[in-house]
């Protein structure tokens, strides 16, 4: 980290060094001449002081979102020569710079600094006040949005995950009519929750020029134009939240970097508290975190000032995915103990009852089980996991002072933080579920939960091959143990149908004898039997 850090400050002095040096030269012996002249050193500090002040609104607000900052520094660069005195342009000291600046703007291209893959094009390019946003499509068609060509945020191929992290929280909630989602992104989020009829979409973006930009990941909803149940507002989502007198069933807050500027703030107490204000009776709150951008110690300050919020907050899991892991804190208004618990009958009937045009299904959301599934920690595990850790309040911003941290040297892998999480943290169906709970039920999901823990250590373990019999040597027996666990655990049940499939090309035998054991774990589900009666018995 020294020396990430050390090599960024040599090349801002390299940027700034000089022409700091030329502006305080430059004012200084511009007050000399004054003084010169009879003008006081306090009236020539004055004017300078204004002109600074003009220049930020000036060329950072009007003038380099229209013009870029290529031609905003040659603007710059002639403004200063237009100063010069006439009898000045006479000499060489004028025509060198002002011819500088003339093959600056005509030789150099503009500066827009984005990496293209091979193959690939820039969708959209716009430089903004705050941020240069970017969309780059590669070889295959896939768009991704960029801001300031480092931080992705999200592409046109990550329908199931981004699309999970609405549907989770709208589906946990009974009825939900009017959401709102803080952080836009792609809009694949929002726009998930936006294709249900019966849902109201608020949607807060600080960057227009990322509004703007979204409108090329319509597409993934089949759409050619933006939904009418859907809202995009140009706002920061901390000033929306306290200014606001609307009142959500719904509130998604999108998995922040935490190491960018300002994103730490959106992490505090004073914010989780000011968001619980926004929410109905009976609303949920769901702040995703990027684990993949996050170590254990910031992680556990988050959790501590959430809970500080919502002290019978619980965390779920937005996937099963080990490389871009993201864990989501619920939260509900009323700290009473019993307050938000899940009641499996509602969520069953919701289900049933959904409007989406794209079923549930699709994005993993099958049942009831596999909703409530993704639950992997309650109040009490989470309470231990936050222990004496330092709350993010805007008196002590923990979060903005540590999280830069990871991305300069990261310590362990984002699938080892999530094994680290998983160990550390438990969940036990009387902290989530509802009272009426059936008890077979309950114990149903409590097997669920043990086979998510165990098919995530399960992950950690193996080799990613194209050799499909490679690949069932690592998996067969652990997958298969993880439905034994919980025969209603899907996400092991699929991809063994899947290679049970790829293997029937070369070996008959074995891929009849896994489908054989998968439908005899689980009969209710089709695939496997189905399977089965189409691949022949081999001779």
């Amino acid at each position: 980290m020294g020396a990430a850090v050390a090599a960024e400050g040599a090349i801002a002095l390299a940027a700034f060094g000089l022409p700091t040096c030329a502006m305080g030269a430059l004012f200084s012996h511009l007050s000399a001449r004054a003084s010169a002249e009879g003008i006081g050193f306090g009236r020539s500090l004055g004017v300078n002081t204004l002109g600074a002040a003009a220049a930020a609104p000036l060329f950072g607000v009007l003038l380099a979102p229209v013009l870029g900052p290529k031609w905003v520094l040659v603007l710059i660069a002639l403004g200063y020569l237009a100063l010069t005195a006439r009898r000045a342009w006479q000499t060489s000291w004028v025509w060198a710079p002002a011819l500088m600046a003339i093959a600056l703007a005509v030789l150099t291209p503009p500066l827009a600094f984005v990496d293209v893959p091979e193959g690939g094009n820039i969708v959209a390019y716009r430089d903004g006040i705050m941020a240069a946003v970017s969309v780059v499509e590669d070889a295959d068609g896939v768009a991704r949005l960029r801001i300031n060509n480092r931080q992705q945020e999200g592409s046109s191929a990550t329908l199931l995950v981004d699309g999970r992290q609405a549907l989770l929280p709208v589906l946990l909630h009974p009825a939900p009519h009017k959401a709102l989602f803080l952080g836009l992104g792609t809009g694949v989020t929002s726009g998930a929750a936006a294709e249900d009829p019966s849902l109201q979409v608020d949607t807060v973006e600080l960057l227009p020029e990322v509004i703007d930009a979204a409108q090329h990941f319509w597409r993934v909803f089949d759409r050619a134009g933006p939904n009418p149940r859907q809202a995009i507002l140009a706002a920061d989502a901390r000033r929306f939240v306290r200014a606001t007198d609307q009142r959500y069933d719904v509130i998604v807050s999108d998995n922040f970097q935490p190491a960018r500027s300002g994103s730490g703030a959106l992490y505090t107490v004073e914010h989780f508290r000011a968001v619980k204000a926004r929410l109905a009776p009976d609303g949920l709150f769901c702040q995703w975190l990027p684990l993949h951008q996050l170590d254990i110690a910031t992680l556990r300050s988050i959790v501590q000032s959430f809970l500080i919020a919502y002290p019978q907050g619980v965390a779920i899991l937005a996937s099963n995915s080990l490389e871009t892991p993201v864990v989501g804190l619920l939260g509900h208004p009323d700290a009473a103990q019993d307050a938000g618990r899940f009641d499996p009958t509602r969520l069953r009937q919701r289900l049933s009852a959904n409007g989406f045009p794209r079923s549930p299904a699709a994005f993993g959301i099958t049942d009831e089980f596999a909703l409530l599934g993704n639950v992997i920690a309650g109040p009490e595990a989470l309470r231990r996991f936050a222990a004496d850790a330092p709350a993010n309040t805007d008196d002590l911003p923990v979060v903005a002072y540590a999280a830069p941290r990871i991305t300069y040297a990261p310590d362990t892998a984002p699938r080892d933080r999530l094994a680290v999480l998983m160990r550390s943290v438990s969940v036990a169906p009387a902290e989530v579920l509802a009272a009426q709970t059936d008890p077979a039920w309950a114990r149903r999901m409590a097997a669920y939960w043990q086979a998510r823990q165990r098919f995530i250590e399960v992950g950690q373990g193996v080799r990613p091959s194209g050799d499909v019999q490679d690949m069932l040597s690592q998996v067969r027996e652990p997958l298969l143990s993880v439905l034994h666990l919980s025969p209603d655990f899907r996400p092991a049940y699929e991809p063994l149908v899947g290679m049970a499939a790829a293997l029937a090309r070369v070996d008959v035998d074995a891929a009849r004898a896994l489908l054989t054991e998968l439908n005899r774990i689980q009969p209710a589900w089709p695939e496997a039997g189905e399977l089965l009666q189409r691949i022949p018995a081999s001779h």
